[in-house]
């Protein structure tokens, strides 16, 4: 099982040990342990040899408590971290989904309450719409039993023109006939019963060109009905047309607010594309920060590397008198010391150690750098077939896995230059012991004084490295609270503009159903009163046309009339005789 575990090394001969801290489950998850700390013995006793007291190190230990294997686990710590990290940042972006779901589902409660009560609205008008047909209705039936009555009234007119024609045509035989009497009369005089005979006829026709109805009289009630109707109408009309000008102008109001809407909610996307962009940034310098942090406690860890192997290689100065620093900066050490074989090479198998320990740090960098790139070209894969909803995200782990390549490119430059120097370095005293194995001579001085300027050399340059990270964590730590400060004050401004905007919205639409349903309801009545009111005018001109025809037929009755009392007067003048 894998355990995490605190390394002792206590000075003297006592055996090194592991304080175990916490155990990997079944699952990957880790849970704390208030173990007993395991002493090591053998073999991994001298792997813990590579550790500093006090280093965090991964132990896998069997179930009798055997160690087989250690390993550091600051690496692995800091992927921990990095992964935990990664979800600390998921999750907050899932909140905020959440968050922006709920206010979505807020809103489209409020939408529905909002389509109820316009729901309710429509009814309404669809209730004033149907009593308003009705009463359209009541005019088209009164209209037809106006057209009815009408029509009977031309009928009855039209055998009244053609009783009056019979009754013109019989007055004119009689006319005839009584003008041949009268003729006959001047030459002889009439008798009385030829009179009276003559004047009960004239007396009956003096009735027959006097009907007992008056059709005048209801043909006055028609029009004046008819004009009733059509005043009627011409209100109608023009409440119309006024209704029409009004939902003119609200037309045009509603189109020049939808105009502005438009251009908010262009310059609203606007923002948030550069607040979307803004925030990339901010993931970006913050992926920055953490991989310069890791970059300057590595530095930090080199330092003490380099600053335990000066001390080590300055102890041998002073303890053996054959090694001798002839740098510039050394000591007055025994310059003609001599230095046997054994004691050259414990000190190249030292080298070898810190140079072996070195490359493995500067190969798992060189590892974790590939493995980096692959991560970043798998979501550059993944970029170009995401959704859009999963492109943010993605978009963000990019930024990072860029920012942790450049961070560690530029730790593994320097890393490798020091490297490379060592390996040299290496290669020399090497040839330095094979050069002594070879001799017989006795044992000669050792001048490590290169390999301390060496040391000093990259102690130097690792210290610039360190003053320049610190300079930029420093700066980036003041900056990035700022900017989230910033960015969180406009995320919440924009939310708020957006729920304007929704809100906005709502009552456009709300608006434009309303005019839809004002232009419907104007169009109808429009379609339906003009038509009316045709009718009506046409049926007026009829009533007028017959009014004239009767006004002809009475004028032409009154002269036949007049006629009549000429006669009757001529056959009393002529029954005096």
């Amino acid at each position: 099982m894998l355990y995490l575990a605190e390394l002792s090394k206590p000075i003297g001969f006592a055996k090194s040990s592991l304080q175990l801290l916490a155990k990997q489950q079944q699952d990957n998850t880790w849970v704390a342990v208030n173990e007993e700390s395991i002493t090591l013995e053998g073999r991994i006793a001298q792997e813990a040899g590579r550790f500093k007291d006090g280093s965090l190190v991964l132990a896998e230990i069997s179930g009798n408590r055997q160690v087989a294997r250690i390993s550091e686990a600051a690496r692995q710590l800091v992927t921990y971290l990095q992964n935990f990290s990664q979800l600390q940042l998921r999750a907050r972006s899932q909140e905020e989904e959440i968050e922006v779901w709920k206010q979505s589902l807020t809103f489209q409660a409020h939408e529905l309450t909002r389509r109820e009560m316009e729901l309710a609205a429509q009814e309404e008008e669809v209730q004033r719409l149907y009593e308003q047909y009705k009463s359209v209705e009541e005019d088209r039936k009164l209209l037809d039993s106006l057209k009815e009555e009408l029509a009977a009234q031309q009928a009855y007119l039209a055998e009244q023109q053609r009783l009056i024609g019979e009754q013109r045509e019989a007055l004119n035989r009689q006319r005839q006939e009584l003008e041949a009497q009268l003729q006959e009369a001047r030459s002889s005089r009439l008798g009385e019963a030829e009179a009276a005979q003559l004047q009960a006829l004239m007396q009956q026709l003096q009735e027959s060109l006097h009907p007992a109805g008056d059709p005048l009289a209801l043909l006055q009630s028609l029009k004046s009905q008819v004009q009733q109707q059509q005043d009627h109408f011409n209100q109608e009309i023009a409440q119309l047309e006024q209704e029409r000008q009004q939902a003119h102008a609200q037309q045009e109001e509603l189109d020049r607010d939808y105009h502005a809407w438009r251009e908010r909610c262009a310059a609203w996307w606007g923002s948030q594309r550069s607040l979307e962009q803004s925030q990339a940034e901010w993931h970006a310098r913050q992926g920055s920060l953490r991989a310069y942090q890791e970059q300057l406690q590595r530095i930090l860890q080199q330092l003490q590397s380099q600053e335990s192997l000066y001390q080590k290689a300055y102890r041998l100065v002073q303890e053996y008198d054959f090694i001798v620093d002839g740098s510039s900066n050394g000591g007055s050490g025994a310059s003609g010391s001599a230095i046997s074989v054994e004691e050259l090479a414990a000190l190249v198998s030292q080298l070898r150690r810190d140079y072996e320990q070195r490359a493995a740090q500067v190969s798992q960098q060189r590892a974790e750098l590939e493995q980096n790139r692959q991560t970043l070209r798998e979501l550059q894969e993944r970029l170009a077939t995401a959704s859009p909803e999963e492109r943010f995200d993605i978009e963000l782990d990019i930024d990072y896995a860029q920012s942790a390549c450049s961070a560690l490119e530029e730790a593994l430059l320097p890393q490798e230059k020091n490297l490379q120097r060592e390996y040299e370095e290496l290669a020399r005293q090497e040839a330095r012991l094979r050069q002594l194995q070879n001799q017989a001579a006795a044992p000669v001085q050792v001048d490590i004084g290169p390999i301390l300027e060496q040391i000093g050399s990259q102690k130097q340059e690792l210290l610039q490295e360190k003053s320049r990270l610190q300079t930029l964590v420093h700066q980036l730590e003041s900056s990035l609270p700022f900017q989230q400060e910033q960015l969180a004050r406009q995320q919440q401004e924009l939310q708020q503009q957006w729920q304007q905007l929704q809100q906005e919205e709502g009552s456009l639409r709300a608006r434009t159903q309303a005019m839809a349903e004002t232009w419907g309801r104007l169009n109808h009545l429009q379609a339906t009163l003009y038509p009316e009111r045709d009718r009506w005018a046409e049926l007026a001109e009829q009533l007028a046309q017959l009014e004239a025809e009767l006004a002809q037929y009475q004028e032409r009755g009154s002269t036949a009339s007049a006629h009549v009392q000429q006669v009757q007067s001529l056959l009393a003048a002529l029954t005096q005789r």
